[in-house]
């Protein structure tokens, strides 16, 4: 596994790769996350002997460059600064996965980036006027954690406790979430409070591509049903899968990975 920092616009952002092959799969974590919580895909045996295994640290988390201004990290910038990334590294045909927030950037990405053959949201949390957050998130007593800068340690572990009972991915997410900009998270309290966002259903739906949508079966940060019905559905379903909540891919590796392999064959 290879760990670079890539210069996009000024702008510097950490990638983990892995693999071989013509075909891509990008990775992209949720808020006050990062590319470790794509290592279980990274490392399995039957993804990189086939692709090349991208996952991103998104500016602000893990090994990127902090921006400490709240304004630098709009979800319209994201998006563009992950289009830019990923026509830097000039792929060839890509899947393009995210998780939890991290949908919310491939949702801001306009407009569709060439030879992408399909998306994978995991934990999806992407709005629109229609579906503003506080339709989609359910985060319970918990909210203001998301986009709190530096919040008292038990308030932390509750929050992250309600979002997981497994105890190691509890910690990994502890420590990320220490480990990011606080700029960040008060950047996504701006982007609510503003509705700085675009129709990224409509946005999705406008890649032509098939959309495999997954939620864990533990899901409580989340309405696990309000994309049942969205058109570009792979095989015209939401998959869910068992013994996991938010963090499915780290959750229950073995099930999200053979998911992730079943798509690829598909789409590619």
């Amino acid at each position: 596994m290879v760990q670079n920092k890539v210069q996009v616009n000024g702008k510097t952002l950490a990638i983990r790769m892995n693999g071989t092959g013509e075909k891509a799969i990008f990775f992209i974590h949720g808020g006050s996350m990062s590319s470790k919580t794509w290592l279980a895909q990274l490392s399995d045996h039957e993804l990189s002997a086939n692709y090349q295994l991208i996952a991103i640290d998104l500016p602000g988390h893990g090994n990127s460059q902090w921006f400490h201004e709240p304004d630098e990290y709009t979800l319209k910038k994201l998006g563009n600064l992950i289009r830019q990334l990923i026509e830097l590294v000039k792929p060839g045909e890509f899947i393009l996965a995210g998780l939890s927030y991290g949908t919310n950037v491939i949702g801001e990405i306009l407009p569709p980036l060439n030879n992408c053959k399909g998306l994978v949201l995991t934990s999806p949390c992407i709005i629109n006027n229609q579906l503003p957050p506080e339709v989609v998130i359910t985060p319970g007593p918990f909210g203001h954690l998301i986009i709190a800068a530096n919040p008292p340690e038990n308030e932390l572990r509750d929050y992250i406790n309600y979002a997981t009972s497994n105890k190691d991915v509890a910690e990994r997410t502890y420590k990320s979430y220490r480990n990011t900009d606080p700029a960040f998270r008060q950047a996504i309290g701006n982007v609510t409070a503003s509705a700085g966002w675009s129709d990224e259903l409509n946005n999705i739906e406008n890649w032509n591509v098939p959309v495999c949508v997954v939620f864990g079966t533990d899901e409580k940060l989340v309405k696990t049903n309000y994309l049942d019905t969205f058109s570009p559905l792979w095989n015209g379903k939401v998959y869910r899968i068992v013994h996991s909540a938010h963090i499915i891919n780290e959750e229950n590796p073995a099930v999200f990975n053979q998911l992730l392999i079943d798509f690829a064959a598909a789409v590619f």
